[in-house]
Protein backbone atom coordinates (compact mmCIF):
# COMPACT_ATOMS: atom_id res chain seq x y z
CA UNK A 1 0.00 0.00 0.00
CA UNK A 2 1.46 3.57 -0.87
CA UNK A 3 1.51 6.49 1.26
CA UNK A 4 -0.45 8.19 -1.10
CA UNK A 5 -3.49 5.72 -0.73
CA UNK A 6 -3.05 5.76 3.06
CA UNK A 7 -3.20 9.67 3.15
CA UNK A 8 -6.71 9.23 1.37
CA UNK A 9 -7.81 7.45 4.22
CA UNK A 10 -7.79 10.70 6.54
CA UNK A 11 -10.21 14.47 5.92
CA UNK A 12 -6.23 15.86 5.13
CA UNK A 13 -5.14 12.88 2.34
CA UNK A 14 -8.46 13.72 0.63
CA UNK A 15 -8.52 17.44 1.21
CA UNK A 16 -4.24 17.44 -0.66
CA UNK A 17 -5.47 14.46 -2.81
CA UNK A 18 -8.69 16.63 -3.94
CA UNK A 19 -6.24 20.20 -4.33
CA UNK A 20 -3.70 18.21 -6.72
CA UNK A 21 -6.29 16.21 -8.54
CA UNK A 22 -7.29 19.89 -9.59
CA UNK A 23 -3.91 20.60 -9.95
CA UNK A 24 -4.31 23.91 -7.55
CA UNK A 25 -1.72 25.80 -5.33
CA UNK A 26 -2.36 25.42 -1.31
CA UNK A 27 -2.36 29.86 -1.73
CA UNK A 28 -5.06 29.33 -4.61
CA UNK A 29 -6.92 27.10 -2.69
CA UNK A 30 -6.62 28.95 0.85
CA UNK A 31 -7.46 32.12 -0.98
CA UNK A 32 -10.28 30.79 -2.54
CA UNK A 33 -11.68 29.40 0.59
CA UNK A 34 -10.70 32.66 2.68
CA UNK A 35 -8.13 30.90 4.95
CA UNK A 36 -4.59 31.45 4.82
CA UNK A 37 -2.47 29.01 3.53
CA UNK A 38 -0.88 27.76 6.71
CA UNK A 39 -4.52 26.82 8.18
CA UNK A 40 -5.06 24.91 4.85
CA UNK A 41 -1.61 22.96 4.80
CA UNK A 42 -2.38 22.01 8.47
CA UNK A 43 -5.45 20.55 7.53
CA UNK A 44 -3.77 18.42 4.57
CA UNK A 45 -1.39 17.06 7.54
CA UNK A 46 -4.30 16.27 9.71
CA UNK A 47 -2.87 18.74 12.53
CA UNK A 48 -6.66 20.03 12.83
CA UNK A 49 -9.71 19.99 10.97
CA UNK A 50 -11.94 22.89 9.06
CA UNK A 51 -15.92 23.76 10.97
CA UNK A 52 -18.18 22.45 8.72
CA UNK A 53 -19.03 25.87 7.04
CA UNK A 54 -15.03 25.44 6.00
CA UNK A 55 -15.13 22.38 4.69
CA UNK A 56 -18.41 22.60 2.85
CA UNK A 57 -16.72 25.53 0.90
CA UNK A 58 -14.06 23.70 0.66
CA UNK A 59 -15.61 21.09 -1.11
CA UNK A 60 -16.86 23.41 -3.58
CA UNK A 61 -13.69 24.88 -4.74
CA UNK A 62 -11.68 21.62 -5.04
CA UNK A 63 -15.19 20.30 -6.60
CA UNK A 64 -16.06 17.41 -4.63
CA UNK A 65 -18.93 16.52 -2.33
CA UNK A 66 -18.20 17.46 0.80
CA UNK A 67 -19.23 13.46 1.62
CA UNK A 68 -15.88 13.15 0.03
CA UNK A 69 -14.21 14.96 2.02
CA UNK A 70 -15.66 13.63 5.00
CA UNK A 71 -15.79 9.96 4.43
CA UNK A 72 -14.66 9.48 0.95
CA UNK A 73 -18.23 8.68 -0.24
CA UNK A 74 -19.31 10.98 -3.10
CA UNK A 75 -16.83 12.22 -5.78
CA UNK A 76 -16.88 14.91 -7.75
CA UNK A 77 -20.02 17.58 -8.10
CA UNK A 78 -22.58 18.23 -10.85
CA UNK A 79 -20.70 19.92 -13.76
CA UNK A 80 -22.92 22.85 -13.41
CA UNK A 81 -21.60 23.59 -9.94
CA UNK A 82 -18.20 22.82 -11.28
CA UNK A 83 -18.21 25.45 -13.87
CA UNK A 84 -19.17 28.23 -11.06
CA UNK A 85 -15.91 26.63 -8.97
CA UNK A 86 -13.65 26.93 -12.42
CA UNK A 87 -14.78 31.04 -12.74
CA UNK A 88 -14.02 31.22 -8.98
CA UNK A 89 -10.51 29.67 -9.71
CA UNK A 90 -9.97 31.84 -12.68
CA UNK A 91 -10.86 35.05 -10.61
CA UNK A 92 -8.26 33.85 -7.72
CA UNK A 93 -5.68 33.16 -10.08
CA UNK A 94 -6.13 36.82 -11.32
CA UNK A 95 -6.71 38.53 -8.40
CA UNK A 96 -3.04 37.25 -7.10
CA UNK A 97 -1.46 37.93 -10.28
CA UNK A 98 -2.81 41.53 -9.84
CA UNK A 99 -1.71 41.70 -6.41
CA UNK A 100 1.95 40.24 -7.48
CA UNK A 101 2.10 43.23 -10.06
CA UNK A 102 1.03 45.81 -7.72
CA UNK A 103 3.52 44.90 -5.65
CA UNK A 104 6.46 45.01 -8.28
CA UNK A 105 5.10 48.27 -9.53
CA UNK A 106 5.31 49.88 -5.95
CA UNK A 107 8.64 48.43 -5.76
CA UNK A 108 9.95 49.99 -8.89
CA UNK A 109 8.12 53.52 -8.38
CA UNK A 110 10.13 53.45 -4.72
CA UNK A 111 13.12 52.67 -6.66
CA UNK A 112 12.73 55.78 -9.63
CA UNK A 113 11.61 57.71 -6.76
CA UNK A 114 14.65 56.89 -5.00
CA UNK A 115 16.95 57.13 -8.59
CA UNK A 116 15.35 60.81 -8.51
CA UNK A 117 16.96 62.14 -5.57
CA UNK A 118 19.58 60.87 -6.22
CA UNK A 119 19.37 62.92 -9.61
CA UNK A 120 18.17 65.93 -7.97
CA UNK A 121 21.15 66.35 -5.12
CA UNK A 122 23.96 65.24 -8.03
CA UNK A 123 22.22 68.58 -10.24
CA UNK A 124 22.43 70.46 -6.72
CA UNK A 125 25.95 69.95 -6.19
CA UNK A 126 27.08 70.93 -9.68
CA UNK A 127 25.84 74.58 -8.87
Amino acid sequence: MTDFVVEARTLGGRLQNAREKQKLSISLVAKLSGVQSKTLKNWELDRSEPRSNRLVNLAGVLGVTASYLLDGTGGEIEPEQKSKTDIKMAIGELEIEAESLTNEIVKSSEKLKAITRRLSMLRQSEW
